[in-house]
C-alpha cells in the first residue's frame, strides 16, 4: 500500500513536457528474440510505432506516473478508433489481451495528462497521440534525409534529420548488443501547448516498460553511441 501511495502522490507533481515516444519495431523484435524466451512473438510493423505520450519534466528528472487512479481504463472508450490504434500504436509484444498495452499506457502515463484539455479523457489522449504521430512522421523524416534501415549512421545525423522537420532536437535511445548501439526509440518533446522543443538529456539511462515483461533486457537499455545502427525492417513474409 505504501508503494501505491508514493506512486500516486508523485504523479500529482507539476509537469511541463510531453514526450512523444516512438519505437522501431525491428530492434525490439531483435532484442526480444535474443533475451526473452517468453516473448518470441513480436510486432511485425515496418514503420515507426507509437510507444506512448508521456507527461514529463523538462529538467530530465523522473516523470509523473499513475496519476488520477479514479480514471480507470475502459476498452469501450477507444473502440471507435481501434483500427487506428492497431496500425499506429500496436502492441509491441503481442499477448492474449489486445487491450493490455493501451491499458498500461493510459494508466501509467495518460491519466497524468488529463489536466490538458486535448488529452483530458481516455479517448482524447489516444486520438491526440495518433494525430501527433501522423504530424511528425519519423519514417518520412528519416527517408527524406536518405537515412534508411540496414545501415549505421552518425547519431547527430539522425537527430538533425528530425530537427529539420520539427524545429527542435529529439532524443534517440538505443539497445546495446555486442558493443553496437541499435536505434530503438525516438522521442519528440513538446510543451503543454504541443509546441515542439529540444528534448532534455535524461539524468539516468532509460528502460522500455512493457506489460508483463519481467526481464529488463529489452531496449532502450542505454543512451546511444556516436554511431548507431538502424536495423532492417521486420521480415513479414
Amino acid at each position: 500500500m505504501l508503494l501505491l501511495i508514493e506512486r500516486v502522490c508523485f504523479g500529482e507533481k507539476e509537469w511541463d513536457l510531453f514526450v512523444l515516444s516512438m519505437t522501431w519495431p525491428a530492434t525490439l523484435c531483435k532484442f526480444s528474440k535474443l533475451y526473452n524466451k517468453d516473448h518470441q512473438r513480436c510486432i511485425t510493423s515496418d514503420m515507426w510505432e507509437i510507444h506512448g505520450l508521456w507527461p514529463s519534466l523538462s529538467n530530465g528528472a523522473r516523470s509523473p506516473e499513475y496519476c488520477n487512479i479514479s480514471h480507470s481504463f475502459s476498452p469501450d472508450e477507444i473502440r471507435d478508433i481501434l483500427s487506428k490504434l492497431e496500425k499506429y500504436w500496436a502492441d509491441e509484444l503481442p499477448g492474449k489481451n489486445k487491450y493490455q498495452f493501451w491499458k498500461h499506457e493510459w494508466e501509467k502515463h495518460g491519466r497524468c495528462a488529463t489536466v490538458v484539455k486535448a488529452t483530458g479523457t481516455e479517448l482524447k489522449y489516444f486520438n491526440t497521440t495518433i494525430a501527433l504521430r501522423l504530424k511528425y512522421d519519423v519514417d518520412r523524416m528519416l527517408s527524406s534525409a536518405d537515412i534508411k534501415p540496414g545501415r549505421s549512421y552518425k547519431l547527430l545525423d539522425i537527430k538533425k534529420a528530425v530537427s529539420r522537420k520539427t524545429g527542435a532536437m529529439p532524443r534517440v535511445l538505443c539497445g546495446i548488443y555486442k558493443r553496437k548501439a541499435w536505434i530503438s526509440q525516438l522521442q519528440i518533446c513538446m510543451n503543454k501547448d504541443f509546441k515542439v522543443t529540444n528534448c532534455p538529456s535524461p539524468k539516468s539511462s532509460s528502460e522500455a516498460d512493457y506489460p508483463d515483461n519481467k526481464k529488463k533486457t529489452l531496449p532502450p537499455s542505454d543512451r546511444c553511441f556516436d554511431m548507431v545502427f538502424y536495423t532492417e525492417k521486420v521480415n513479414t513474409s
